[in-house]
């Protein structure tokens, strides 16, 4: 099976032969889908015609996806979105990790009240998907935001704030989940983001983390050959997790094999493509736009928004 994915890709399209298209993924938890395909890409990172490269940071990814230099990247659905709205020529072409956050803490938290007073560590900056579904329960529970400190930091940051007692609480994503309770004696998970955003939406149960955003205008048996490449690489990442937690681990810069190992299951990989996903992306956008209107403050042409 070693190079069942280059197959795949050459079957569809022999895209090697006309070009390089290049896909940025980001460094953490969306590493798992594609640990495949970095395994079975060549020496330059290539596999199929598709140049994986990758991601640290937001403001990475909208450079990136701004000056065309991403064919096809994976971001936060509600950034993806933004940029959408701000004109940028980019469309949803399916959605693959949904949920995969939890609130990490010494002391059991059952209910957004359980908050007040304390300091809350989110990913990255204001305005990711945590951070306003966070900002919404706070106010479907009648709390004010003021009660509770929302700072933000990168995954590995944040885990050694709370390592030190500067954080009492971390909302972040698996893997980052799983090693704060690794590395901190008493931490445990509770209250995955998925039951936060029953709180205040009354669509769709799930959340759309992660999606597939390509370039407008790219050639439609080029996304086709790429959706299924990732949608192969995903199936065969999660059904040999050893080999996926190696891989990813390296990715990461020797995160613990370990704790991939005992996130992975805690994390909804699941591909949709934008024609399945549409009403769960939709009623997704259209409840955070209720909550935070300056988060998406053009509106969304959905028909055109996904590919």
């Amino acid at each position: 099976m070693k190079r069942f994915l280059l197959t795949i890709a050459l079957i569809l399209i022999a895209v090697s032969a006309l070009a390089t298209y290049t896909y940025m993924n980001p460094i953490g938890p969306t590493l798992i889908p594609v640990a495949r395909m970095i395994t079975d890409s060549d020496d330059n990172g290539v596999i199929g015609g598709f140049q994986i490269a990758y991601w640290k940071t937001v403001d990475e990814a909208i450079s990136s996806v701004v000056s065309g230099k991403a064919d096809i990247i994976l971001l936060p659905v509600v950034i993806g979105a933004q940029l959408y709205a701000k004109g940028v020529p980019i469309k949803l072409a399916a959605v693959s990790m949904w949920d995969g956050f939890y609130f990490v803490s010494k002391e059991k938290i059952s209910s957004i009240e359980d908050l007040s007073g304390k300091a809350v560590y989110t990913l990255h900056a204001p305005g990711q998907t945590a951070d306003v579904i966070l900002k919404a329960a706070i106010d479907s529970a009648g709390l004010d935001r003021n009660s509770i400190s929302i700072l933000y930091a990168a995954g590995p940051e944040a885990i050694q704030l709370f390592a030190a007692g500067r954080a009492d609480v971390l909302l972040v994503p698996e893997p980052f989940a799983s090693l704060a309770g690794f590395k901190v004696p008493g931490a445990e998970k509770y209250l995955p983001i998925q039951e936060i955003w029953r709180m205040v939406s009354t669509g769709s149960a799930n959340v759309p983390t992660s999606g597939i955003f390509v370039k407008e205008g790219l050639p439609v048996d080029v996304v086709d050959s790429f959706l299924l490449l990732y949608e192969q690489s995903l199936l065969l990442s999660l059904a040999h997790p050893e080999e996926t937690a190696k891989v990813v681990s390296e990715k990461m810069g020797g995160f613990p094999v370990a704790v991939l190992l005992d996130a992975i299951p805690g994390i909804r990989f699941e591909f949709g493509r934008s024609d399945r996903v549409k009403g769960s992306v939709k009623d997704y956008l259209d409840t955070l736009k209720n909550i935070e209107s300056e988060l998406l403050d053009r509106e969304i042409d959905f028909e055109k928004l996904f590919w």
